[in-house]
């Protein structure tokens, strides 16, 4: 199959979030006096793991995700703070964090004379606007969806109908979704009817019932088919 039109996941794909996410929390803790090692960022990461998948499965809206989870964190470490400004403090932080997956910038640079490329991701509007900016990887892109702006999120088919009614001339057969998340991005490239590419490099398990087209460990590996 020839694609024309490639949806690109970002963080966990394109922009290594798990670095941006652990620089912004270390320096919003530190920022605020509260006590901040391995082990409140572990607590802080099961918190938020659970929140996103179940605003995945569309059980919460985004702002509940977002000013619930510092407030729970603050609970469990017995700090007494308000968790939805932090929050906020958080985001413009986050927001700086723009360190690349290897390979991103080679890659973009080979896929974009080729095909048309469109950022899909979860996430805040204006923090994800801005890391791509920072980070470079805007200028490859044709347009930018970020669930915040679109009103719905990956795996939604309202996601991917949306994104798609906006996509000049788009043919469902000629489009694949490359991302890092078996329940956003595979799940969500199933049920907008379009082909999967799985970018795998810890060697996870497949979930019973996805349909992958294609998995690479590296990005590098998107040379080899596309």
């Amino acid at each position: 199959m020839e694609y024309t039109t490639l949806l690109l996941d970002m963080d966990g794909t394109f922009l290594d979030f798990s670095a941006a996410e652990h620089s912004a929390f270390y320096r919003a803790m530190e920022a605020h006096g509260y006590p901040c090692d391995e082990e409140s960022y572990r607590i802080y990461s099961r918190i938020n793991h659970s929140l996103w998948e179940a605003f995945e499965r569309g059980e919460i809206d985004k702002p509940t995700l977002l000013f619930t989870r510092f407030g729970r964190l603050f609970e469990q470490l017995g700090i007494d703070g308000d968790g939805a400004v932090f929050e906020e403090e958080y985001q413009m932080m986050l927001g700086e964090g723009h360190e690349l997956i290897e390979g991103a910038l080679e890659v973009l640079d080979w896929l974009f004379p080729r095909y048309d490329l469109y950022v899909v991701t979860n996430g805040v509007e204006a923090t994800q606007r801005n890391r791509l900016k920072l980070s470079g990887l805007d200028r490859f892109m044709k347009d930018i969806f970020v669930s915040e702006a679109v009103g719905y999120q990956k795996p939604q088919t309202e996601f991917f109908d949306y994104c798609f009614q906006r996509i000049p001339d788009f043919q469902r057969e000629k489009t694949m979704i490359i991302g890092d998340s078996l329940t956003s991005d595979i799940q969500g490239g199933n049920n907008a009817g379009i082909a999967t590419c799985w970018f795998n490099p810890a060697g996870k398990q497949n979930t019973p019932g996805l349909r992958i087209d294609r998995e690479i460990r590296h990005l590098r590996e998107l040379k080899d088919f596309l």
